[in-house]
C-alpha cells in the first residue's frame, strides 16, 4: 500500500526504545514514548520520565522498519501497541504514529495504552478514523482523592474517557491495578459499578501490582486470593472480567513467574539490543 507523501511538522517525542516478541506466531511490537502526565506513586516504567532520544515520527519508523527486518525478515507486523509514559501528550504525533504504522508498515492492528486523561470525543473520533483497533484504558482509581493522591491529577477526564470510547464503538478494554489498602477490592467494585452504567459488557481487567518495579513501594503485592476476590466483585456488574498480571515485556523482574518461556527484544536508539526471556524461575536479561 502507497504511503502518500507526509509532512512531519508535529515535533517530536523521546523514545527511549522499542520491542519486539520473538516467540509468538504473530510479529508483534511495542513503542515507547517516554514522559507522562501522570506522577503515579507505584509505577514502574522508566518512560514515565523523559528518557531516550527524540525522534520524529519519520525516524521512528524508519527504526521500526530497520529493527523488524533485523528479527523478523520480510514478515510484515502483526500488530503493534504504542505504550508509555503517556502516548497521548502530543495528539498530531500519535496520529501521524499511526497512520503510518498502517499505511506505510501495514501493521494489521493496532492499540493504544493510555491513562485516558487527554481523550476527550474528538481525538477518539480521530484515532477511530484512521485506523486504531483497540484502546487500553487505565482507570487507576474511582475515589477523586485517592486519584489524585495516587497520581497527582484528576480521574474525571478519565471516567470521561470510559464513555467517549463506548460510544465510538471503538473496541476498548479497562484495566484497574489492585493495590491493597489503596486500590482494593471495594474499590475495584466501584470501578465495575461505573463502567456497568454505561454497558455491562466492557472488558475490565485487574492486575497485580508489583511493588519490586515500582518507584514507591506504596503496598505490598496481592495474594491470588485477592485477586480472585477482586474479579469476583466486578463480575457482579460486568460479564467479562480477568485478573492477571501487567504487560511483563517492558521491564524484567525477579517477581515474575510465567508458565513458559517468553522471548523479547528489546532494541534501543544506537541499535544495540537486550534479550529478554521470562521462564518460571524469574527473567534472563542479555
Amino acid at each position: 500500500m502507497p504511503m502518500p507523501e507526509t509532512k512531519y511538522e508535529h515535533g517530536y517525542r523521546y523514545v527511549p526504545f522499542i520491542t519486539l516478541s520473538l516467540t509468538e506466531p504473530k510479529p508483534r511490537i511495542w513503542i515507547t514514548l517516554s514522559g507522562c502526565n501522570f506522577k503515579c506513586k507505584g509505577c514502574f516504567s522508566i518512560a514515565r520520565d523523559t528518557v531516550g532520544e527524540p525522534m520524529t515520527v519519520d525516524g521512528l519508523i524508519n527504526w521500526v522498519e530497520k529493527s523488524n527486518r533485523a528479527y523478523n525478515g520480510n514478515t510484515l507486523l502483526e500488530e503493534a501497541v504504542i505504550t508509555g509514559g503517556e502516548p497521548t501528550l502530543d495528539r498530531d504525533f500519535l496520529m501521524d504514529l499511526v497512520l503510518n504504522l498502517k499505511m506505510r508498515i501495514e501493521v494489521k492492528h493496532i492499540t493504544l495504552s493510555t491513562n485516558g486523561y487527554l481523550l476527550d470525543r474528538k481525538s477518539v473520533m480521530e484515532l477511530k478514523d484512521i485506523g486504531l483497533d483497540v484502546v487500553k484504558l487505565d482507570i487507576k482509581a474511582y475515589n477523586e482523592s485517592t486519584h489524585q493522591w495516587y497520581t497527582g491529577m484528576s480521574n474525571r477526564p478519565v471516567l470521561k474517557a470510559a464513555r467517549y470510547l463506548w460510544e465510538s464503538k471503538l473496541d476498548f478494554r479497562v484495566e484497574t491495578v489492585l493495590m491493597p489498602e489503596i486500590v482494593d477490592v471495594e474499590e475495584i467494585e466501584r470501578i465495575a459499578s461505573f463502567l456497568a452504567q454505561i454497558d455491562p459488557g466492557i472488558k475490565y481487567k485487574v492486575i497485580k501490582f508489583a511493588p519490586g518495579e515500582a518507584r514507591e513501594k506504596v503496598t505490598r503485592r496481592p495474594s491470588d486470593n485477592e485477586i480472585q476476590l477482586a474479579v469476583n466483585s466486578a463480575s457482579k456488574y460486568l460479564r467479562n472480567v480477568a485478573g492477571g498480571k501487567a504487560c511483563v515485556q517492558q521491564f524484567a523482574s525477579p517477581e515474575s513467574r510465567e508458565e513458559e518461556a517468553k522471548k523479547w527484544v528489546r532494541v534501543y536508539p544506537d541499535m544495540k539490543t537486550e534479550t529478554i526471556i521470562a521462564k518460571p524461575g524469574g527473567f534472563e536479561v542479555s
